[in-house]
């Protein structure tokens, strides 16, 4: 639990610096004790008592993404980055929100799955623009960029496209390689890299 308690402040910290009221507080304390779906409740209302709380924005937007609420995490963080475009771990978590919303779509021909793929594509590539060192964008967009190619590879109408998965796959290999060229001894992007290789290697046969 301690070493829980650090991750999440240490995720916090960048955009919060002290609660300023006290449904802040509030929602802090019950983050803390894990429970992020009170938390939600809490940081709702103080986003309901200043619209343009950033400080709350985040927090909610954080707290949903770890209650598995994706679509209210992406709304929320839609209002801060439309608040503070430069906020770049805003475009982090609804990059990943997006991410995880579009593999709960198991309906290949509903569009809103190839649009949140796009759009974490896009969030990822805004955090490098914002932050090009910070690796965990390279290595996000890189695992975007493999869902899109293997979404683009299927044999649907209306969805399949070699050149695009092709070159999705080969994105993916790009920014997973530069993950490695940082840290040589990650042997989980080894793994992504290689899969991303095999799909590549499937679509061209």
């Amino acid at each position: 639990m301690k070493y829980k308690i650090l991750t999440v402040l240490a995720l916090i910290l960048p955009i919060t610096i002290v609660a300023q009221t006290p449904f802040e507080r509030l929602g802090q304390k019950a983050m803390m004790s894990g429970d992020f779906i009170t938390a939600a409740t809490f940081f709702e209302q103080a986003v309901k008592q200043d619209h343009s709380n950033m400080n709350a924005l985040y927090l909610l937007g954080y707290a949903y993404y770890h209650s598995s609420n994706y679509k209210k995490s992406i709304e929320s963080f839609d209002k801060l980055v439309a608040y503070k475009p430069s906020e770049a771990i805003a475009y982090y978590y609804r990059g990943k929100a997006k991410m995880l919303l579009s593999s709960q779509i198991k309906d290949y021909k509903n569009p809103e799955k190839e649009e949140l793929l796009l759009g974490a594509i896009k969030d990822f590539s805004s955090g490098i623009e914002l932050t090009p060192s910070d690796m965990k964008f390279y290595q996000n967009r890189g695992l975007a960029y493999q869902e899109y190619s293997a979404y683009k590879s299927q044999k649907v109408n209306d969805i399949y496209n070699k050149n695009v998965a092709i070159a999705a796959a080969n994105s993916s290999i790009t920014d997973l390689k530069k993950v490695l060229s940082e840290n040589a001894a990650r042997k989980d992007i080894v793994s992504q890299i290689e899969k991303s290789k095999q799909l590549l290697i499937n679509i061209k046969n």
